[in-house]
């Protein structure tokens, strides 16, 4: 199945509660599209937009102008695994919600696949409430949840940044695979350009509502263009590891 992303010209703002504040221009002028096959990694500090964008995309705000066009159904999941589940309904429930709305039978083998492919033991964990899980493994159940109903496209918005660092690499872990083995559109949102440009075909780095570079891992890593671009990389969480693979940015971190 052909699926895919389609932003052109996505401009979105918000008018603050007080009257006497400005307007705040959160996304000014954005185009980009993911293909099937593709992950397409958004990243910037706080407040740059990527997350208005995700939430643009998935329908959960209207754009001010622009246009977003989805080929295939969408699977999201959000950086809170704690506010992100219902507390009152078992993993089982919970994995299996999006096939009421996808028009696709219930089964229990596709719910055991699902949390399979997250490495979540169905029999072990299926009627657990969230409150009964870690952080981790909420998100594990958010995943699942995602990819559950074959969606085709998938937008994970900092799927990471809540949770402990051992945790974080094992989730990584996961999304790395599922990106390498599957057909999605994937929209890959993070503040850690590490953490993107190991799972990621294209990265595109976002500051003030705008994209303010673009290419490849290889083109954006080895060879940042933009001053934000470069202290991203010299934020990385795996710092060391990325200068040793990456001479250039050892260079460029010296002063040479």
């Amino acid at each position: 199945m052909s699926c895919g992303i389609t932003v052109r010209d996505l401009k979105k703002s918000f008018r603050p509660k007080s009257r006497s504040a400005e307007i705040v221009e959160a996304v000014k002028s954005v185009s980009f599209e993911i293909s099937h096959n593709e992950v397409f990694g958004l990243i910037g500090p706080s407040g740059c937009g990527k997350s208005t964008i995700a939430k643009v995309i998935a329908g959960l705000l209207e754009p001010d102008s622009g246009i977003v066009e989805l080929i295939g159904r969408l699977g999201f999941v959000s950086q809170d695994p704690y506010s992100s589940l219902s507390p009152v309904m078992r993993v089982n429930a919970i994995v299996s919600e999006p096939l009421k709305f996808g028009g696709i039978k219930f089964s229990e083998q596709t719910v055991r696949d699902a949390m399979s492919r997250v490495r979540m033991d169905y029999d072990e964990f299926k009627d657990r409430l969230p409150h009964q899980l870690s952080g981790g493994q909420r998100q594990r159940v958010a995943i699942a949840r995602a990819l559950i109903a074959d969606t085709g496209v998938l937008i994970l918005d900092e799927p990471t940044s809540m949770l402990d660092y051992d945790v974080k690499h094992e989730i990584m872990d996961i999304i790395s695979n599922l990106a390498r083995n599957s057909n999605y559109a994937v929209l890959l949102i993070s503040h850690d350009i590490g953490f993107v440009h190991d799972i990621c075909t294209r990265i595109a780095v976002m500051e003030n509502g705008l994209i303010v570079e673009e290419g490849s891992p290889e083109e954006i890593c080895t060879n940042p263009q933009n001053e934000l671009t470069k202290k991203l990389i010299l934020a990385s969480q795996d710092l060391q590891k990325y200068f040793e693979a990456h001479p250039y940015s050892a260079n460029e971190r010296n002063g040479h």
